[in-house]
């Protein structure tokens, strides 16, 4: 038998429930160790606990999630911000110092000549080199990319 200990609960607290509950030989809630009657599959004491530990459950499966759609939202916000008329090129130095995440995107789109758009929502860009610099044109997404098939292009290559 084991106790979750959840943040908020008093660990002394559930220890004193949890051996009370080996020598009296009840089961015991699982948030804050009170003892349990009822039901034999109970898990939980009551409304709150149970909602506690759903609620625990699910911030962490969803923790990924969350912090992988910020770094989304905030790429497209310097992809938007840097490209107003619809094209842009700047220096990667500038993404960089903006704080974009070139490690997530929504989207690939890949042209007739092999270059590679990485997609953000409704914006992109391609690494270009111009001499020794490292540059993005960036782009908002345009109505042929919409229709682009990724087998298509390796049929063709």
């Amino acid at each position: 038998m084991y106790i979750r200990i959840y943040p908020g609960n008093n660990p002394a607290r559930c220890a004193v429930n949890w051996i009370l509950g080996l020598v009296m030989n009840t089961r015991l809630c699982l948030i804050c160790g009170t003892p349990i009657s009822g039901r034999a599959d109970k898990k939980f004491c009551g409304d709150q606990c149970r909602a506690l530990a759903n609620n625990q459950n699910k911030i962490v499966s969803q923790r990924i999630l969350l912090n992988t759609n910020q770094v989304l939202r905030k790429n497209r916000t310097i992809l938007k911000t840097l490209c107003p008329q619809g094209k842009a090129t700047v220096r990667k130095e500038v993404l960089v110092a903006m704080g974009y995440n070139f490690d997530c995107f929504t989207s690939l789109f890949v042209t007739r000549t092999k270059q590679v758009y990485y997609l953000v929502y409704d914006y992109g860009f391609t690494p270009i080199m111009e001499g020794q610099i490292e540059k993005a044109l960036i782009v908002s997404r345009q109505e042929y990319m919409k229709d682009w098939n990724p087998w298509k292009s390796l049929a063709a290559g």
